[in-house]
């Protein structure tokens, strides 16, 4: 990993230190309620500290390119972000009956096996799933946020109702999955994270549009990098099942382009991502940084 890229990365820790404190005072309350309050806690803790933290980290990382002191506000926000992406997560791992997340058992499989029945264990991932989000809607209290998240992450819902049906008899063209790359992933994960850093920032509206559409693009090369992993990846590396795609006859983009027109369409989404990156109104050093995450999401290994 480039020195540049740990930069972006590094705020890993503290909003997983965020996390596990707000679960673990969240966990004093729901005891309170039945053992299940202490179990869901229990289990969710290791789940949302062992992922990479993008989201939360992209969020946090782009308010330091706008503000010098980093305001607990947005490690609360990144929190949010995380909280939201875990239960996005889980309830997507019931959709693609996917056993293995993040190098464990996943929710839904977690509770099959502990109360030895696939119902109970899709149905007590569903509740932990919407939990998540309830927990995620308490922790983003700045209003500013709450129209631009709102309105980001609905559109994941009707791309998600979209893969669902993938890999049935409906043939999907490029700007079919285009558009569910876009909404499903692109823009919730990339273009989301970036502006709540910048809202909480106090950014312009000008370099606001600018970071919307980067990260469009940047999530675009990312869920592209996701395909090839779901089928050549190292499990033991992703911590996701290789071959998920494909059992669930998924259309990708893998699947629809041959190499040439993948690989063309790559190297555009990277020319616009450069071309955005140099409309900022920030330093070469940081710019440096931005252009080292954006080849990261296209090269990496998990």
């Amino acid at each position: 990993m480039t020195d540049s890229l740990t930069e972006i990365l590094k705020h890993k820790k503290g909003i997983d230190s965020y996390l596990v404190t707000y679960l673990t005072n969240k966990k004093s309350k729901l005891v309170q309620i039945n053992s299940f309050g202490g179990d869901v806690i229990d289990r969710l803790i290791p789940f949302v500290t062992s992922g990479k933290t993008t989201r939360g980290s992209l969020a946090v990382y782009i308010y330091s390119l706008f503000q010098k002191n980093i305001s607990p506000d947005i490690y609360k926000a990144a929190s949010a972000l995380e909280l939201y992406h875990s239960g996005f997560l889980i309830h997507d791992d019931v959709m693609d009956r996917d056993t293995l997340r993040r190098g464990g058992p996943s929710m839904w499989e977690q509770y099959r096996v502990s109360s030895g029945d696939v119902h109970t264990g899709i149905s007590q991932a569903i509740n932990i799933g919407d939990l998540c989000f309830f927990m995620a809607q308490e922790l983003l209290t700045d209003v500013r946020l709450n129209d631009v998240v709102s309105r980001e992450l609905q559109p994941v819902i009707i791309a998600q109702m979209q893969d669902m049906m993938s890999g049935k008899s409906t043939a999907m063209s490029k700007e079919d999955v285009m558009s569910l790359y876009r909404y499903k992933t692109a823009r919730y994960t990339f273009s989301l994270s970036m502006s709540v850093g910048a809202i909480l920032a106090g950014a312009t509206k000008n370099n606001l549009d600018v970071l919307d559409r980067l990260g469009e693009s940047m999530g675009l090369l990312f869920q592209i990098r996701d395909d090839e992993l779901s089928v050549a990846g190292d499990s033991t590396i992703t911590g996701k099942p290789t071959g998920s795609d494909q059992r669930n006859e998924k259309q990708t983009l893998a699947t629809l382009l041959d190499s040439d027109e993948l690989n063309d369409l790559k190297v555009s989404l990277l020319e616009h991502c450069d071309h955005e990156i140099g409309l900022l109104p920030i330093s070469e050093t940081r710019k440096g940084e931005l252009t080292a995450l954006v080849r990261f999401c296209l090269t990496r290994s998990k």
